[in-house]
């Protein structure tokens, strides 16, 4: 995709006929517009090239003249919230507000563009009634698509950030926001020279659970198990869900003793826990192992995730599965 903004322009002979179309002078006298627009260039478009950018001055309107251009927020490559058709106008809001562009618009199809430069818009304005009126439902359609985009955005990012982020059934993060976290306080920890360690917590007994009382126990004890951690950590600690009985959490500022400390007070939650289903039956104790991994200089965030993972499976192999190990 061009990353520049087209500059070739040409001069174009503009006819009342060609205007007909044009959204903007509908019901006005096209051969003063045509008269006014003699001074326009055309700007041709292969497809995909960038048209605006966002934070670009813009000191032009462009109309449609044949083709189609697509409206893009965020990115080039996230999905498109409008396309500008045939007859249709863009670049209004920036040239009239005289504030920069904020979005991307890039041809969808080979296009043709009359380029009405902002000397030249104000003219048609003053002298035509119907443009005046045409310009100013544009804008506050163009104003209202913008607040229902608005909105609409707010909605989806924040439907975005659950389902990105939390997992559904502790409420905990899931493991792509852990591992995120952890990038973070890993650069953190760095540049402030100090410890972090990562401790993992997995449900031995969550396959038995699952097999003799259901999907149901075993949901259970995973949110009564993520509710003790959460309750057992410090505030400044991070818990998230990595998959099925498995949790991983980020210690900031915790040595190995201080990591050691932790998980004694989540050995002792776990001995409390009393699993107790809505029908009144009480399941089986939960067993977990636990392993923990302190930070090393320059280490990555998968590699102190994976040295957390040896160390729960060295855990549970020296105290058998099932069983509460160091």
């Amino acid at each position: 995709m061009n990353a520049e903004l087209p500059r070739t322009k040409t001069k174009h002979i503009v006819k009342p006929e060609d205007l007909a179309e044009l959204r903007l002078l509908a019901n006005a006298d096209l051969k003063t517009a045509a008269d006014l627009l003699q001074e326009c260039s055309v700007q041709v478009l292969s497809k995909e090239e960038v048209l605006i950018m966002p934070d670009v001055t813009n000191q032009a309107l462009y109309l449609v003249l044949n083709g189609r251009l697509r409206v893009h927020l965020d990115s080039p490559w996230s999905d498109p919230v409008q396309f500008i058709e045939t007859g249709e106008a863009v670049g209004e809001m920036s040239l009239i507000g005289e504030k920069p562009t904020s979005a991307y618009v890039i041809a969808d199809a080979p296009s043709k563009l009359l380029v009405i430069e902002q000397e030249v818009f104000w003219s048609l304005v003053y002298a035509e009634h119907a443009i005046a009126r045409n310009m100013l439902l544009m804008v506050v359609e163009r104003m209202r698509a913008n607040n229902s985009l608005v909105a609409e955005g707010v909605r989806l990012r924040e439907q975005y950030r659950r389902q990105t982020k939390v997992d559904t059934v502790t409420g905990l993060y899931n493991r792509r926001a852990l591992e995120e976290l952890l990038r973070r306080q890993l650069l953190r920890s760095s540049m402030n020279k100090k410890p972090l360690a990562v401790m993992m917590v997995e449900i031995d007994s969550l396959r038995r659970l699952n097999k003799e009382f259901g999907r149901t126990a075993g949901d259970h004890a995973i949110y009564t198990v993520a509710q003790m951690i959460q309750n057992r950590l410090r505030p400044t600690d991070i818990a998230a869900r990595m998959e099925g009985g498995v949790f991983a959490m980020i210690l900031p500022e915790c040595n190995e003793a201080g990591a050691q400390a932790a998980a004694n007070r989540l050995r002792e939650g776990a001995a409390e826990i009393l699993l107790e289903m809505k029908d009144g039956s009480i399941l089986p104790p939960v067993a977990i192992s636990i392993g923990i991994a302190t930070m090393r200089p320059f280490e990555k965030a998968n590699e102190l995730l994976e040295a957390a993972e040896q160390a729960l499976e060295q855990s549970k192999r020296y105290r058998g599965a099932g069983s509460a190990n160091d």
